[in-house]
């Protein structure tokens, strides 16, 4: 019996937007999360910054990101890793584009001003 090949990896985040910007046909969405780590007894705050890729065949994720999500949101995004590779000054160069599967807004930045002053 032949064996399928599959691919289990994904990445999950929950995390702050950053910036959203159209590339081309497709959608740009830079998301970061926390990756604070603990040095000589202190907290040392650090930001994880993860760039994911809405394809612009998956138009109605790519509108509806384009309509709603703002810096600041905070978003709950999951993709899928795609090794990419080009050519630049005649060498062979490789890379990942984290491909979303999933996108949601968790709560608007404007929702949390409202909050704070109540």
């Amino acid at each position: 019996m032949e064996r399928e090949m599959t691919q289990l990896c994904e990445l999950t985040q929950i995390g702050r937007i950053g910036n959203v910007k159209e590339v081309g046909q497709n959608l740009m969405i830079s998301v970061a999360s926390d990756a604070s780590y603990k040095k000589d007894g202190e907290w040392m705050n650090r930001a994880n910054w993860i760039e994911h890729t809405v394809f612009g065949r998956r138009d109605k994720m790519k509108d509806w990101a384009l309509d709603t999500l703002q810096a600041g949101d905070l978003v709950f995004i999951r993709s899928t890793p795609s090794q990419t590779s080009w050519e630049k000054d005649g060498e062979k160069r490789y890379g990942y584009t984290m491909a979303v599967t999933e996108l949601k807004l968790l709560t608007a930045k404007a929702d949390l001003k409202q909050r704070g002053s109540r």
